[in-house]
């Protein structure tokens, strides 16, 4: 029973400490530092090298605390983080087959892109009193491009120091024999 127990405990404080540290420490990062989101990051990087399940029930602790820290309705954040991940299942089960840098690269792009249209298309259906779509505001599309940006830099590390670490993930197929 101990054996399940302490790791548990160190999957919900992980979660936890990271979740406070993206919305109190990186939300008051000032311009394009902000939009690094290590909750995407992780939860893809849960998804590719370990399964859905613990990518879900990340996405599940990683949206509660979200949504408790945030002035959002509550169940934004975890809706659109179990929306995101689900999908991103689904690339990595139907078109995503290999397990190579394309591919998470690949998949952490479209979960971030995901993730960012669903919390917008949410919120804004939430709350039609906003003016203007979130489509046509130019501080939409500049933070996406940053966090992107943030999120493919953060997978290229990511996934090399993964491949340093570990010989589970070596692409045996392009070893040199000679």
């Amino acid at each position: 029973m101990s054996k399940r127990v302490f790791p548990l405990i160190i999957f919900i404080l992980f979660a936890s400490l990271l979740a406070w540290a993206q919305f109190s420490l990186i939300g008051a990062w000032p311009g394009p530092f902000r939009q690094l989101n290590l909750i995407i990051i992780v939860l893809v990087f849960i998804l590719f090298f370990f399964d859905f399940r613990a990518a879900a029930w990340a996405a599940l602790l990683f949206g509660f605390w979200l949504d408790t820290l945030s002035f959002q309705f509550f169940g934004l954040c975890m809706i659109s983080l179990l929306l995101s991940v689900g999908l991103g299942q689904l690339l990595l089960k139907n078109w995503l087959t290999n397990r190579s840098l394309y591919s998470f690269l690949v998949l952490i792009f479209l979960t971030t892109v995901v993730y960012n249209f669903l919390l917008l298309i949410f919120s804004y259906a939430h709350s039609l009193t906003s003016g203007n779509p979130f489509l046509v505001r130019p501080s939409f599309w500049l933070a996406l491009v940053y966090q992107l940006a943030w999120s493919l830099l953060a997978a290229l590390l990511l996934f090399h120091l993964t491949l340093a670490a570990s010989r589970k993930w070596q692409p045996l197929f392009l070893e040199k024999k000679t």
